[in-house]
């Protein structure tokens, strides 16, 4: 496939948290001169056939379409719920808005790898367990729903119950699977990290910004 070629994906901002430790919109929160969504809905659109932002945010409809969430108090599952029911793909993928240095290009390796070997709940275990970078055929709608019917918050737990339920597989994917070993390909351990650090206070965002700006990869 083309690397610039789009896959059957739903790509989905996750933007509702309420960013208490910031102190201010970090959807909004400028990463070398950008907002946080802009750049989060421009790594997605490298490869996804459609991109939209979860979250009840009509002020960021400048950016991408906005879905609105039906449940409150769920943090994170409210928006991969509403994505399953609306994504337009086969396939619906998520990622947190505050993580402005993860490559794109990592992501579509990610995509296309679980489409590959057809891996219908997955999610990254790059730098420690990402499970809010998830990706969901979106037939585990049902499963996912139920199961925060009943009760669960816990991402990890509703991925892994939702496969289950379905028959499935939950697989987390690492660098290994997706880059090779460290001098095969793979980046080192310091930069993994650095790609998936949340950017949750002021004190974070001057640290990613001068990671980047020292030539770290991944910034833009």
């Amino acid at each position: 496939m083309a690397q610039d070629a789009k896959l059957p994906v739903h790509g989905f901002v996750l933007a509702g948290g309420k960013s208490s430790r910031m102190g201010e919109d970090k959807a909004l929160l400028q990463f070398w001169g950008r907002p946080m969504v802009e750049i989060a809905v421009e790594k997605l659109r490298g490869f996804c056939a459609e991109v939209w932002i979860a979250g009840n945010r009509e002020d960021l409809a400048e950016y991408a379409p906005v879905m609105r969430e039906t449940r409150v108090g769920v943090g994170p599952a409210a928006g991969i719920e509403a994505g399953l029911r609306a994504s337009r793909q086969a396939w619906a993928l998520f990622m947190p808005v505050d993580v402005p240095l993860v490559p794109g290009e990592l992501l579509r390796r990610w995509a296309e790898e679980a489409m590959r070997v057809g891996m219908t709940v997955s999610f990254l275990g790059i730098g420690g367990k990402q499970p809010a970078f998830c990706l969901l055929h979106r037939e585990r709608l049902t499963s996912f729903a139920k199961s925060l019917d009943g009760g669960e918050r816990r991402l990890e737990v509703l991925l892994n119950r939702s496969a289950e339920s379905d028959g499935c597989a939950l697989w987390m994917y690492d660098e290994y699977e997706l880059y090779g070993r460290v001098g095969d390909g793979a980046p080192d351990r310091e930069t993994l990290e650095r790609w998936f650090a949340n950017v949750n206070t002021p004190e974070d965002l001057a640290e990613a910004e001068a990671w980047a700006r020292a030539g770290g990869e991944g910034g833009r």
